[in-house]
């Protein structure tokens, strides 16, 4: 969440920005009015304790004199009196600050500066482009025209079982997903990320310290015991710290992962419904760093070379855009999305989301560490997928695919796959 000194201190100005990212957030007049009630009822729980004070003090001089008994009693009265205002008023107190709590919680971070206002996904600037679009002399096929020819994954058997948006990945389509979660970890571990593999089933806490909770329920499944399946790493890696306080000489932690992840996909019918682009279940290998405040947006600039890297890798053409206010993600403070290209799109698709939180996590997690000078500071966190594997699944699949119909074995991939040069 926000820091509220922000909001108490610079209300409008702090609700421009916010609402730079082109929705009205109506919650933030809500919190205003509810601050003010709540902060006045504090002031009047303060003079009221400040006045009891007093009185108790009158009541020690005046009981040494047996002749103030009677004003004694009414002063005693008094004080009961002001003792059951201030209980009520205190009841009144704690059920504000959790309404404001609950508020804080649907209000998304702040945009950086360097963020250019926009209002959607066209108004994304592009930072760079590595690599040209993939050319065929030939007429190529969809990523799912190809897993059906060459027998990559069983789309009906998935349905029959799951239902739809599941896929069964066989044979080599299997071992290229396998080959290109280990590609993704070994150069992520390579380049200095501490590998984890965490369990899938995280409690609502987790969820609400990186953000997903209570605002995007809706795109989660949960469990019957109440807890939930994890929609990205990303939620395991940064709670890794959650409740404690490192030492600033700890920093910054760079955590790696690659995991199984589910996501509802509410309100995204009829999108991607080829193919194994948008799925409730995929895989992802997902980096996050934990840093020094002053440290961030260099660490955010390397976590995103870090995922561009794995797709130069490959040789797989990209693209780095910058997502405008109206477009980026809850917990973010600035993202760059990486975009791999496409061939059966005849366009680049996201592959990756790198993101700097700077402290928004951090608060709801209790994430700190202590300073030089031993001053306590929230942590500062980021995520990137490093990368989407179902989607580079796809893009290794269109773009290596060969005028026979067989697909080429990217070179970074062929010590996973052996003597095998073609998926045929």
């Amino acid at each position: 969440m926000i820091d509220i000194k922000l909001l108490r201190e610079n209300f409008e100005e702090t609700c421009k920005k916010i609402r730079s990212r082109n929705k009205p957030y109506s919650q933030l007049d809500d919190f205003s009015n509810l601050d003010k009630e709540y902060r006045e009822k504090l002031t009047k729980i303060q003079s009221l304790n400040a006045k009891r004070n007093d009185l108790s003090k009158q009541i020690g001089l005046l009981v040494k004199d047996p002749s103030q008994k009677d004003k004694i009693g009414e002063i005693q009265k008094e004080v009961k009196a002001i003792k059951t205002e201030i209980e009520e008023l205190q009841k009144s107190v704690e059920a504000k600050d959790k309404e404001l709590k609950d508020i804080l919680l649907t209000i998304p971070n702040i945009p950086d500066e360097s963020v250019v206002v926009g209002v959607d996904e066209n108004d994304n600037p592009e930072i760079h482009k590595w690599g040209e679009p993939t050319k065929f002399d030939f007429e190529y096929k969809a990523h799912w025209d190809l897993a059906e020819s060459l027998k990559l994954y069983d789309l009906d058997r998935a349905i029959k079982i799951h239902g739809s948006r599941y896929i069964y990945y066989t044979g080599m389509g299997a071992k290229l997903i396998r080959a290109l979660q280990w590609y993704t970890i070994d150069m992520n571990t390579e380049a200095g990320f501490y590998e984890l593999l965490p369990p899938v089933i995280v409690k609502p806490e987790a969820l609400l310290g990186t953000g997903q909770l209570p605002k995007f329920e809706e795109d989660l499944y949960r469990l019957r015991e109440g807890e939930y399946l994890s929609p990205t790493g990303e939620v395991q890696m940064t709670n890794f710290y959650a409740n404690e306080i490192l030492d600033e000489k700890e920093l910054p932690k760079h955590f790696t992962c690659n995991t199984i992840c589910f996501r509802s996909e509410a309100g995204s019918a009829g999108r991607d419904s080829k193919g194994v682009i948008r799925q409730h279940q995929f895989f992802k290998t997902e980096m996050v760093v934990i840093s020094k405040q002053e440290d961030s947006w260099k660490e955010h600039e390397l976590m995103t070379r870090q995922a561009e890297k794995l797709l130069e890798g490959l040789k797989l053409p990209y693209r780095r855009i910058l997502l405008c206010t109206g477009d980026m993600g809850f917990s973010s403070a600035k993202t760059y999305d990486i975009e791999v290209w496409l061939p059966s799109y005849n366009a680049y698709k996201e592959i990756s989301s790198c993101s700097n939180c700077l402290d928004f996590q951090a608060r709801n997690m209790l994430m700190r560490y202590r300073d030089a000078d031993g001053k306590i500071k929230y942590c500062h966190s980021l995520n990137g997928s490093g990368l989407a594997i179902d989607r580079l699944w796809a893009a290794v699949v269109e773009n290596y695919q060969q005028k026979d119909g067989s697909i080429k074995i990217p070179d970074a991939l062929k010590k996973y796959f052996g003597d095998i040069e073609y998926i045929k």
